[in-house]
């Protein structure tokens, strides 16, 4: 008989991930863990499952940069903010993650240019937009 391979896990969708780096010198593992609570609380809606425009927070080991922390990334769209505070979270809710117009100067990094971002859920995928976000 044939080993059976064991059913794939589902995941509910999600438009992005914001990765707070937690280990390394570009910051004390205390602030990102500060850092990703406060990010938690400002999502509210934008974090339940059922959500297509979904943003997942990841607290991860060293980024690489270890330098101008704390560091968050945002993915898919790859965009790397520097020196993040609460109040950067608070733009970053806003205007990038809700308004989806990143927060110009505190970008250090971008994986694409500036305005060719890969699109994100759920319009990419054909997904229902049936959980909607009110911008602020």
């Amino acid at each position: 008989m044939a080993d059976q391979q064991p059913a794939p896990p589902q995941m509910k969708p999600y438009a992005r991930h914001a990765l707070i780096c937690a280990q390394g010198e570009c910051g004390s593992a205390e602030e990102a863990q500060r850092l990703y609570f406060y990010l938690a609380a400002r999502l509210g809606e934008l974090r339940k499952l059922g959500n297509p425009e979904r943003v997942k927070g990841t607290l991860t080991e060293c980024l690489g940069v270890c330098q101008g922390g704390p560091i968050v990334a945002v993915y898919p769209d790859g965009i790397w903010y520097h020196h993040v505070t609460e109040a950067i979270i608070d733009r970053i809710v806003s205007e990038h993650l809700i308004g989806g117009q990143p927060v110009e100067e505190y970008i250090f990094h971008r994986l694409y240019p500036a305005g060719q971002e890969p699109a994100y859920a759920p319009a990419v995928r054909g997904e229902a937009d049936s959980f909607v976000i009110a911008k602020e």
